[in-house]
């Protein structure tokens, strides 16, 4: 193999792209996008002549990005391996393999294969260890930003030299990160996930919307407020009850003595405002009863707790509920 398959020249990858671009070119790209693509082409092409790589990189991956071609991938793979990101050029030369071997082009397939059959020799690789402690549900890993699929895992990856960042991140765990720096190839690193930190739960505020009360504090809060809700109801069935009585007396004096029923318009309409506050105030009176009962029987048999039995509980709160539960009857 002579030296001119393994290295291609700027002018090789020129003529591949002016060939075999417009067959791979997408149909729905614009005449706007294919010309920033262009433009962008051209630029990189000058960036790539002054060894100025990172840039030229950058605007060739530009380029792709608009107007995706074969050519552009090509000369793409080239500047990577150039700017010594040797696992992207393998990646690369292998995809623009296999796009050529669809297109028809046995010649350029063989070139990009053997580009990255070179390439191969040099990478460097990673290999993220994740024993079975730290594989905990949900566990992702990714590498400087790239998500990690977990069937690349206890295996060696092929990576870009440079400085590294590792990220492990699962639900309900602290997140994990570390760097490391990838020498130039051939070489292989493995590095230990390590099993991740429960997170912290957050604290409720007392008094705090949502927070949850000890179970036997809770039960006699519940038992308080029933209770204090049972003796307004009590109080205001002896109210109701009270003003039937003085309706029911008022409405005898406008009623023949000799005969009860025999009543004015206005002892009728007594009668029987008094007789719907009698029915009110037994209703609010077996109620409060029950209420009141019910509270006490609560709070009686309510477990042992630390806490007090109002804490964390608003009195605000309990007047509104107290007020919402005498409120139906």
């Amino acid at each position: 193999m002579n030296r001119s398959l393994r290295h291609l020249s700027a002018g090789a990858l020129c003529a591949w792209a002016c060939q075999l671009s417009p067959g791979l070119a997408a149909a729905e790209t614009t005449a706007a996008q294919r010309a920033t693509a262009e433009a962008l082409f051209q630029q990189a092409t000058a960036l790539m002549e002054a060894k100025r790589y990172a840039e030229a990189c950058e605007k060739f991956s530009g380029s792709q990005d608009l107007d995706p071609a074969l050519g552009t991938m090509l000369y793409l793979a080239d500047c990577y391996e150039r700017s010594g990101k040797t696992a992207s050029a393998w990646a690369l030369f292998r995809e623009a393999a296999e796009k050529s071997k669809l297109a028809g082009q046995g010649e350029r397939e063989q070139i990009a294969a053997e580009r990255a059959n070179s390439l191969e020799k040099q990478l460097s690789k990673l290999t993220l260890q994740v024993p079975p402690a730290s594989r905990v549900p949900g566990l992702e890993l990714s590498i400087n930003g790239a998500p990690v699929p977990s069937a690349s895992w206890n295996g060696p990856l092929p990576i870009d030299p440079g400085d590294t960042r590792i990220e492990a991140r699962a639900p309900g765990k602290k997140p994990w990160s570390t760097r490391l720096s990838v020498a130039s190839g051939p070489v292989t690193k493995t590095l230990a996930v390590p099993r991740l930190a429960d997170a912290p739960r957050p604290l409720s505020a007392p008094g705090a919307k949502g927070a949850a009360l000890p179970t036997g504090s809770s039960q006699k809060t519940i038992g308080y407020v029933m209770g204090a809700a049972g003796v307004v109801a009590l109080a205001v069935g002896g109210v109701l009850g009270y003003r039937a009585y003085s309706l029911d007396k008022k409405s005898k004096s406008a009623c023949r003595a000799d005969e009860p029923n025999a009543c004015t318009p206005e002892g009728v309409d007594q009668r029987d405002d008094a007789k719907t506050s009698a029915a009110l105030s037994t209703i609010a009176t077996v109620g409060g009863a029950g209420l009141t009962v019910t509270g006490l029987a609560l709070i009686i048999t309510a477990p042992k707790s630390d806490a007090s039995p109002d804490a964390g509980v608003n009195t605000k709160q309990l007047s509104r509920l107290t007020l919402s539960l005498t409120g139906t009857w």
